[in-house]
Protein backbone atom coordinates (compact mmCIF):
# COMPACT_ATOMS: atom_id res chain seq x y z
CA UNK A 1 0.00 0.00 0.00
CA UNK A 2 1.43 3.72 -1.10
CA UNK A 3 2.45 5.53 2.13
CA UNK A 4 -0.35 8.74 1.04
CA UNK A 5 -3.04 6.14 0.83
CA UNK A 6 -2.26 4.94 4.65
CA UNK A 7 -1.87 8.39 5.89
CA UNK A 8 -5.38 8.95 4.03
CA UNK A 9 -6.86 6.16 5.80
CA UNK A 10 -5.99 7.38 9.08
CA UNK A 11 -7.60 10.33 8.79
CA UNK A 12 -11.09 9.73 9.73
CA UNK A 13 -9.68 8.07 13.10
CA UNK A 14 -7.36 11.04 14.26
CA UNK A 15 -10.67 13.35 13.40
CA UNK A 16 -13.11 11.04 15.05
CA UNK A 17 -10.57 11.62 18.88
CA UNK A 18 -11.50 15.53 18.92
CA UNK A 19 -14.78 17.08 19.49
CA UNK A 20 -15.88 19.81 20.66
CA UNK A 21 -18.94 18.39 22.88
CA UNK A 22 -19.94 21.87 24.08
CA UNK A 23 -20.37 25.36 22.57
CA UNK A 24 -22.18 27.48 25.57
CA UNK A 25 -23.90 30.93 25.95
CA UNK A 26 -26.66 31.97 27.72
CA UNK A 27 -28.99 33.83 24.05
CA UNK A 28 -30.86 30.54 23.91
CA UNK A 29 -30.71 29.40 27.51
CA UNK A 30 -34.10 29.13 29.14
CA UNK A 31 -33.36 30.61 32.67
CA UNK A 32 -36.41 29.22 34.75
CA UNK A 33 -35.48 25.77 33.98
CA UNK A 34 -31.49 26.16 33.76
CA UNK A 35 -31.39 24.52 30.56
CA UNK A 36 -28.80 25.75 27.99
CA UNK A 37 -28.07 24.10 24.51
CA UNK A 38 -26.24 21.13 26.28
CA UNK A 39 -25.52 22.39 29.80
CA UNK A 40 -27.84 22.40 32.58
CA UNK A 41 -27.02 25.36 34.57
CA UNK A 42 -27.41 26.08 38.48
CA UNK A 43 -26.61 29.13 40.38
CA UNK A 44 -28.37 28.03 43.87
CA UNK A 45 -30.15 24.32 44.58
CA UNK A 46 -33.79 26.46 43.65
CA UNK A 47 -35.16 29.31 41.19
CA UNK A 48 -33.85 30.80 37.77
CA UNK A 49 -30.59 31.54 36.98
CA UNK A 50 -29.44 35.39 36.91
CA UNK A 51 -29.08 36.04 32.99
CA UNK A 52 -27.94 40.09 31.66
CA UNK A 53 -26.95 41.82 28.98
CA UNK A 54 -23.83 42.60 29.72
CA UNK A 55 -21.12 44.92 26.86
CA UNK A 56 -18.20 44.50 28.81
CA UNK A 57 -17.74 40.99 28.34
CA UNK A 58 -20.37 39.29 25.40
CA UNK A 59 -21.93 40.70 22.41
CA UNK A 60 -25.34 39.96 23.83
CA UNK A 61 -26.03 37.51 27.08
CA UNK A 62 -23.93 36.64 30.11
CA UNK A 63 -24.57 35.00 33.47
CA UNK A 64 -24.36 37.17 36.35
CA UNK A 65 -24.38 35.91 40.20
CA UNK A 66 -21.43 34.52 42.63
CA UNK A 67 -21.47 30.69 41.92
CA UNK A 68 -22.78 28.76 38.99
CA UNK A 69 -22.75 24.77 38.19
CA UNK A 70 -22.98 23.24 34.89
CA UNK A 71 -23.80 20.05 34.13
CA UNK A 72 -22.07 18.09 31.37
CA UNK A 73 -22.75 16.06 28.77
CA UNK A 74 -20.96 11.99 30.05
CA UNK A 75 -17.63 12.22 29.23
CA UNK A 76 -15.01 9.44 30.66
CA UNK A 77 -11.24 9.61 30.79
CA UNK A 78 -9.55 6.01 31.31
CA UNK A 79 -6.58 6.01 29.12
CA UNK A 80 -3.06 7.98 28.67
CA UNK A 81 -3.92 10.88 25.92
CA UNK A 82 -7.33 11.27 27.42
CA UNK A 83 -8.30 14.93 28.04
CA UNK A 84 -11.10 17.27 28.62
CA UNK A 85 -10.98 20.99 28.01
CA UNK A 86 -12.91 24.39 29.48
CA UNK A 87 -12.46 27.49 28.22
CA UNK A 88 -14.71 30.71 28.93
CA UNK A 89 -14.96 33.82 29.44
CA UNK A 90 -15.63 36.20 32.97
CA UNK A 91 -15.38 39.26 34.74
CA UNK A 92 -15.66 40.73 37.95
CA UNK A 93 -18.74 42.92 38.76
CA UNK A 94 -17.78 46.34 40.33
CA UNK A 95 -16.87 47.44 42.86
CA UNK A 96 -13.95 44.43 43.35
CA UNK A 97 -13.69 42.87 46.95
CA UNK A 98 -9.64 41.88 47.75
CA UNK A 99 -9.95 38.34 48.51
CA UNK A 100 -7.43 35.78 49.09
CA UNK A 101 -8.08 33.11 47.25
CA UNK A 102 -11.84 33.46 47.41
CA UNK A 103 -12.42 32.61 43.16
CA UNK A 104 -12.76 29.08 43.20
CA UNK A 105 -13.40 27.06 40.22
CA UNK A 106 -12.72 23.44 39.30
CA UNK A 107 -14.14 19.75 37.29
CA UNK A 108 -16.00 17.59 39.45
CA UNK A 109 -17.47 13.81 38.93
CA UNK A 110 -20.64 12.42 40.89
CA UNK A 111 -23.24 14.03 43.04
CA UNK A 112 -26.90 14.36 42.51
CA UNK A 113 -27.35 16.50 39.39
CA UNK A 114 -30.78 17.73 40.74
CA UNK A 115 -28.80 19.17 44.02
CA UNK A 116 -25.71 20.27 42.04
CA UNK A 117 -23.97 22.01 45.17
CA UNK A 118 -23.94 18.77 47.39
CA UNK A 119 -22.31 15.76 46.49
CA UNK A 120 -22.90 12.03 47.78
CA UNK A 121 -19.85 10.79 46.61
CA UNK A 122 -17.14 11.04 43.91
CA UNK A 123 -14.03 13.41 43.49
CA UNK A 124 -13.24 17.05 42.27
CA UNK A 125 -10.09 19.63 41.40
CA UNK A 126 -10.52 23.01 41.99
CA UNK A 127 -8.27 26.06 41.80
CA UNK A 128 -8.42 29.20 44.54
CA UNK A 129 -7.33 32.15 43.07
CA UNK A 130 -6.66 35.75 44.79
CA UNK A 131 -8.90 39.27 43.70
CA UNK A 132 -7.62 42.09 44.37
CA UNK A 133 -4.49 44.47 44.09
CA UNK A 134 -2.11 42.35 46.13
CA UNK A 135 -1.09 39.34 44.33
CA UNK A 136 -0.73 35.51 46.33
CA UNK A 137 0.13 31.91 45.43
CA UNK A 138 -2.85 29.93 43.62
CA UNK A 139 -3.63 26.86 45.27
CA UNK A 140 -4.92 23.59 43.67
CA UNK A 141 -6.84 21.30 45.67
CA UNK A 142 -9.05 18.04 45.56
CA UNK A 143 -12.15 17.29 46.77
CA UNK A 144 -13.19 14.18 47.93
CA UNK A 145 -16.87 14.09 48.10
CA UNK A 146 -19.03 12.58 50.94
CA UNK A 147 -22.48 12.91 52.72
CA UNK A 148 -23.12 16.61 53.00
CA UNK A 149 -20.27 17.94 51.78
CA UNK A 150 -20.61 20.99 48.70
CA UNK A 151 -18.68 21.55 45.45
CA UNK A 152 -16.14 24.22 46.09
CA UNK A 153 -16.33 24.00 49.65
CA UNK A 154 -16.84 21.52 53.02
CA UNK A 155 -14.34 19.84 55.06
CA UNK A 156 -13.00 17.24 52.31
CA UNK A 157 -10.33 19.44 50.81
CA UNK A 158 -7.06 18.84 50.36
CA UNK A 159 -4.75 21.10 49.15
CA UNK A 160 -2.33 19.32 46.63
CA UNK A 161 0.08 22.76 45.27
CA UNK A 162 0.88 25.79 45.06
CA UNK A 163 1.63 28.41 41.91
CA UNK A 164 5.38 29.74 41.75
CA UNK A 165 3.97 32.46 40.36
CA UNK A 166 1.75 35.33 42.39
CA UNK A 167 -1.01 36.03 40.74
CA UNK A 168 -4.50 38.12 41.34
CA UNK A 169 -7.58 39.28 39.26
CA UNK A 170 -7.58 43.15 40.07
CA UNK A 171 -9.51 44.45 37.62
CA UNK A 172 -13.44 44.38 36.03
CA UNK A 173 -12.14 43.81 32.91
CA UNK A 174 -12.68 40.73 30.24
CA UNK A 175 -10.46 37.69 30.87
CA UNK A 176 -10.45 34.13 29.29
CA UNK A 177 -9.63 31.26 31.13
CA UNK A 178 -9.10 27.58 30.67
CA UNK A 179 -8.69 24.32 32.30
CA UNK A 180 -7.40 21.11 31.23
CA UNK A 181 -7.35 17.51 32.34
CA UNK A 182 -5.39 15.07 30.19
CA UNK A 183 -3.75 11.46 31.42
CA UNK A 184 0.07 11.47 31.10
CA UNK A 185 2.08 8.53 29.38
CA UNK A 186 2.72 7.71 33.03
CA UNK A 187 -0.62 7.46 34.03
CA UNK A 188 -0.31 10.52 36.06
CA UNK A 189 -3.59 13.62 35.76
CA UNK A 190 -1.75 16.37 34.69
CA UNK A 191 -4.01 19.73 35.39
CA UNK A 192 -3.30 23.26 34.30
CA UNK A 193 -5.49 26.23 34.52
CA UNK A 194 -4.92 29.43 32.14
CA UNK A 195 -6.17 33.06 32.80
CA UNK A 196 -5.13 35.06 29.89
CA UNK A 197 -1.17 34.51 29.77
CA UNK A 198 -0.62 33.39 33.76
CA UNK A 199 -1.45 29.88 34.28
CA UNK A 200 -0.75 27.41 37.08
CA UNK A 201 -0.11 23.76 36.35
CA UNK A 202 0.32 20.61 38.60
CA UNK A 203 0.44 16.77 38.77
CA UNK A 204 -1.95 14.35 40.43
CA UNK A 205 0.74 11.48 41.29
CA UNK A 206 -2.34 9.19 43.31
CA UNK A 207 -4.89 9.90 40.13
CA UNK A 208 -8.38 7.74 40.25
CA UNK A 209 -8.15 5.53 37.51
CA UNK A 210 -10.58 6.83 35.75
CA UNK A 211 -12.26 10.42 35.58
CA UNK A 212 -15.82 11.27 34.38
CA UNK A 213 -15.70 15.06 34.81
CA UNK A 214 -19.08 15.62 34.84
CA UNK A 215 -19.47 19.07 36.44
CA UNK A 216 -17.79 22.46 36.08
CA UNK A 217 -18.29 25.13 38.95
CA UNK A 218 -17.25 28.42 39.59
CA UNK A 219 -18.01 30.49 43.46
CA UNK A 220 -16.91 33.55 44.18
CA UNK A 221 -16.85 34.39 48.24
CA UNK A 222 -17.52 37.90 47.63
CA UNK A 223 -17.51 39.54 44.27
CA UNK A 224 -20.22 38.61 41.59
CA UNK A 225 -19.08 37.78 38.53
CA UNK A 226 -20.09 37.52 34.48
CA UNK A 227 -19.48 34.08 32.68
CA UNK A 228 -20.31 33.36 29.06
CA UNK A 229 -18.67 31.75 25.90
CA UNK A 230 -18.06 28.39 27.29
CA UNK A 231 -16.79 25.83 25.60
CA UNK A 232 -15.73 22.13 26.19
CA UNK A 233 -13.54 19.85 24.27
CA UNK A 234 -12.38 16.14 24.63
CA UNK A 235 -9.61 14.00 23.28
CA UNK A 236 -9.83 10.04 23.59
CA UNK A 237 -6.76 8.08 22.38
CA UNK A 238 -9.01 4.49 21.57
CA UNK A 239 -12.88 4.51 20.83
CA UNK A 240 -15.62 6.35 21.80
CA UNK A 241 -17.02 6.47 25.40
CA UNK A 242 -18.46 9.82 25.64
CA UNK A 243 -21.49 8.89 25.11
CA UNK A 244 -22.77 11.64 21.99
Amino acid sequence: MKPWLCLFLLLPLVAKADKVLVTESFEETDTTVHQGKKVSWFSDEKGSINVVNDPGLASGKAFKGNKIVGILPFVLLSNPGDSITVSFTFRLAGPMVATQRGFKLGLFEGGDPNSPWFFAAGTGYRWNVTTGPEPFSATLAKESGGPGQKVLAGQDTTVMDQSTKRFAINDTAKHKATIKIDIGADGNLHLKLTIDDWSFASTDLLPPPQLSPNDFAIRSDDNAFLFDDFKMEIKQQSGDNSGM
